[in-house]
């Protein structure tokens, strides 16, 4: 529903054309809107509909939001129900990931490579043969940053 154009929700342009409004892995789920009130309040709208056929509950105080525009946000929407928003240069983690609006690059690197170099500290007090030195780093290592 939040793909059908009759609901009127607006995703996200992407620059080489079509558009993104949700992605979900698991129990997470990821919108992406156009940051209007009756935007987001048509969203609500769908995933209220969503758990009342489904028996769901969307827990708005785990959720969060990210103003990512160029322009000034004048309202605070969601904030009756629970809804946290990130404020311009703050991060959260979302599958690992840090994500938020003007981060630094360093804000995922350096706690991957600090957590990187630890379990090859760890690893290198083992005496492994060649063989299983590659295999630690294609199933420990390298899932890591994957």
């Amino acid at each position: 529903m939040l793909d059908d154009q009759r609901f009127g929700v607006e995703g996200l342009s992407l620059p080489r054309g079509g558009r993104i409004i949700d992605e979900t892995f698991a129990d997470d789920t990821a919108l992406y809107l156009q940051g209007s009130c009756s935007n987001m309040d048509r969203a609500q709208g769908i995933l209220n509909l969503f758990c009342k056929a489904s028996g769901a509950k969307v827990n708005y105080n785990k959720m969060i939001a990210i103003w990512a525009s160029k322009r000034s946000k004048n309202w605070e929407w969601g904030q009756e129900v629970g809804l946290q928003w990130v404020l311009e240069g703050k991060g959260v983690r979302y599958l690992g990931i840090q994500v938020g609006f003007h981060l630094p690059p360093e804000a995922n690197f350096d706690k991957m490579l600090i957590a990187l170099k630890g379990k090859l500290i760890n690893w290198s007090t083992y005496c492994l043969s060649m063989a299983r030195r590659i295999l630690v780093a294609n199933q420990v290592l390298l899932t890591s940053m994957w």
